[in-house]
């Protein structure tokens, strides 16, 4: 399972700052806007919730007994 916590947390810092460059894990990326920096960032929840999430799907088994 991945774990996009420090991607998350490195993006967070730069748009609570304001700044669009954003370093995590050795690399740096610059974002062109606020806007793009934002949907990084909820791009990543959204993949943080998929690798986190522990629902199966649903099933349903039918036994028919035709005593």
């Amino acid at each position: 399972m991945a774990d996009y916590s420090t991607q998350i947390a490195a993006l967070e810092a730069a748009i609570a700052s304001g700044e669009l460059t954003v370093e995590s894990d050795g690399d740096r990326v610059t974002y062109r806007s606020m806007t793009e920096l934002l949907k990084a960032r909820d791009f990543f929840v959204a993949q943080q919730n998929v690798a986190s999430s522990s629902a199966r799907p649903a099933s349903t088994v039918a036994v028919f007994d035709p005593r």
